[in-house]
């Protein structure tokens, strides 16, 4: 007998999520056999690519793909930000995620910030070893070839490297590893991929991981920004709809953290960067001599915005001295990530204030204008805000 429409209407509901699963299981494993994955298209040809860097770097860690398990790697990229003839690559890290099993969630995968016309280049960190191996493919090659085994690996890769870069390896052999640094170690990627790995294996929590894929390294000086940020979060607490402004009066590397973690972008009216001379900077108040950004905080219901001045101290760290090596500041990196929870030991209120109804922070930000007059924190200034 014929199946009425009602039965065929049921059987498809069941069968085709079932079909789709399997489908979809297949081209994880099998790419080829997909159409939307086929060679021509170079969506595919870069996840190619980044499958070939990823069963690479296994082979020169001793590993295959069959004995990975989730959590033992970390793998990183540039590959979301490269562009090759104008085309994206980012598609390979679909390939990279996939061999490695490096979770997005986990902090496992990580994205690093670069321009677009550098070299793209990958890595992969073994927790269990501390080896890590860093791969850079040849620009020329066509990415419909990846996906063929037919050259050897040397053809697909003008950078190919593997060194064991755990931080308790580091401490112990700084000199010879500084001597590697002087010839470009990892294609001169070298502190970014040791302090990315580090970092995230001495569990990096995401809003710092998050930060230095943005700033394309991790350094110190993000560290004082992300300190910076978690003490602004805790003792300038944020009301719903409320806001931010930040306004740097002595720049470095902690802004990008400050803009990560607050959203506070020059984009969206919500960042101001200063900088003063050596003379603007002599006319601060001695109190206000370490002075180094300045925080803005909008009441929703009120309008009125109030804030704080705050500077950051520089710790004694404990670590050996390493003098300014790659070690060194990786040294430091993970001295902060112990203290991730108290900020206040490192950043500091110098003032408090509250400006006038009707008056917000780009009033201060204006060319011309010295932030530190109006806040009565220079010395040939008077206050313009209520303290």
């Amino acid at each position: 007998m014929p199946l009425h429409n009602d039965c065929i209407k049921r059987l498809l509901f069941w069968v085709l999520p079932v079909a789709s699963v399997i489908l979809l299981h297949a081209c994880g494993h099998c790419p080829g056999i997909c159409r939307f994955q086929s060679a021509s298209d170079p969506v595919a040809g870069y996840e190619a690519v980044g499958t070939r860097a990823a069963h690479t770097a296994l082979e020169m860690l001793g590993m295959t793909a069959s004995n990975v398990s989730p959590g033992r790697l970390i793998a990183m990229s540039n590959a979301g930000y490269v562009e090759i003839n104008g085309q994206s690559v980012f598609a390979a890290q679909d390939g990279l995620a996939r061999v490695t099993r490096a979770r997005r969630g986990h902090n496992e995968l990580l994205e690093v910030h670069s321009t677009f016309n550098a070299p793209l280049w990958f890595a992969v960190y073994d927790r269990k070893t501390g080896k890590c191996a860093y791969l850079e493919p040849a620009a020329d090659i066509d990415p419909a070839a990846w996906s063929k085994r037919t050259a050897p690996d040397a053809h697909f890769f003008t950078v190919r490297a593997v060194e064991t870069v755990s931080a308790e390896y580091l401490y112990q052999h700084a000199p010879a590893f500084d001597e590697k640094m002087k010839n470009k170690l990892f294609g001169g990627n070298a502190f970014r991929v040791i302090a990315m790995a580090n970092a995230v294996d001495a569990g990096a929590p995401t809003r710092v991981v998050k930060t230095f894929e943005f700033h394309d390294h991790y350094c110190p000086g993000v560290s004082s920004g992300i300190m910076m940020a978690d003490f602004i979060k805790q003792h300038l607490h944020l009301a719903p709809n409320g806001k931010y402004f930040i306004q740097s009066v002595q720049p470095w590397c902690k802004e990008d953290a400050l803009i990560v973690m607050l959203n506070t972008t020059p984009g969206k009216g919500g960042y101001a960067v200063t900088y003063p001379t050596d003379a603007d900077k002599a006319r601060w108040t001695d109190a206000a001599k370490d002075a180094a950004t300045i925080v803005y905080r909008k009441n929703p219901e009120t309008g009125i915005w109030d804030g704080m001045v705050l500077g950051f101290t520089w710790p004694e760290t404990g670590c050996p001295d390493f003098g300014k090596s790659v070690v060194g500041k990786l040294c430091g990196d993970l001295f902060f990530i112990k203290n991730l929870q108290s900020p206040e030991k490192f950043v500091k209120v110098i003032h408090r204030f509250t400006l006038d109804e009707g008056v917000g922070p780009k009033a201060y930000a204006r060319p011309g204008v010295d932030p530190m007059i109006l806040l009565g924190l220079a010395n040939d200034g008077a206050s313009k805000g209520k303290n």
